[in-house]
């Protein structure tokens, strides 16, 4: 786990982020019916354009924000953190998510309060539900510390963030698989500086799981 602030030896980062897997997601969709997607990000107005194509209702939730995560409850234990997760979520009892976009959410969650998290999302899922992540693909590289938006199905937009980034717990695609609970990593590529690309689909079922590949 280490805090990062602005590093300069670091590859400048291209403004656009391609990705190989963020189109899945619309493959299986909920039959006709309007479709939530919540993006647990800053609001992108190309975000906003790339969903015009949908029946749906597009939520924000910039949970990752520094102001969120440093109100985090020291030496808490887990019903505490489901709670204080809940709060932040702050979803009516009734709404079931279609698409989560967690972006790089988990990077910035201990394993304890991932757990918890994930508890707290567990009302919000069933198995229409899918998410989309991007994570390290090991604790020696660096997360760049980016707002996110939706260009297209295979592009995303990438906005670095000035001032010092959150504290970072890398985790790799076999800690994913295990602390996700209810989601199961159904594919995943690597993408520039080190990061993985993660399309999830929830598995409650008892069918076994992909093995991790990286």
């Amino acid at each position: 786990m280490r805090k990062i602030s602005a590093q300069k030896n670091e590859p400048m980062l291209s403004r656009v982020l391609r990705s190989n897997l963020f189109g899945q997601l619309f493959e299986r969709v909920r039959p006709g019916q309007c479709l939530l997607v919540l993006d647990m990000g800053y609001a992108s107005s190309s975000t906003v354009q790339f969903f015009n194509w949908l029946k749906c209702r597009l939520n924000f939730l910039d949970i990752s924000s520094p102001d969120f995560l440093g109100q985090r409850p020291e030496e808490a234990g887990h019903d505490e953190l489901v709670e204080y997760f809940q709060a932040g979520l702050d979803l009516k009892p009734d709404m079931v998510i279609d698409i989560c976009l967690f972006w790089d959410f988990f990077n910035y969650l201990d394993r304890q309060s991932l757990k918890a998290f994930i508890v707290a999302l567990s009302p919000y899922i069933d198995n229409y539900s899918r998410g989309y992540s991007l994570g390290l693909l090991n604790a020696r590289n660096h997360l760049p510390h980016c707002r996110y938006g939706i260009e297209s199905a295979n592009r995303h937009s990438q906005c670095e963030i000035t001032g010092d980034q959150p504290q970072i717990y890398p985790h790799s695609q076999r800690d994913l698989s295990d602390l996700l609970d209810f989601f199961e990593i159904d594919t995943s590529r690597l993408m520039p500086h080190g990061r993985i690309e993660y399309v999830l689909f929830e598995n409650r079922s008892s069918r076994p799981t992909k093995p991790a590949i990286f």
